[in-house]
């Protein structure tokens, strides 16, 4: 594998077309990866805030039949 760096062919300066194109392929992106991160955490704390519930229920009733004895 050669890694040889060559120049542009062409001197051409970048233009306002490809420009709005890299910004909007990068802004897309980043929506994407927000909303898949933000799901995935979501979803995370929702298992966390079931099991809470969960526990303190839980407790609730093993205090209760402490209580009763």
């Amino acid at each position: 594998m050669s890694k040889e760096v060559t120049p542009r062919q062409s001197k051409k300066p970048l233009t306002l077309r490809h420009a709005a194109a890299v910004t909007a392929v990068g802004v897309i992106g980043a929506l994407i990866a927000f909303w898949v991160l933000s799901s995935i955490v979501g979803i995370f704390f929702f298992f966390v805030k079931l099991a809470v519930v969960v526990a303190l229920i839980g407790g609730v009733f093993w205090l209760i039949s402490r209580f009763r004895r």
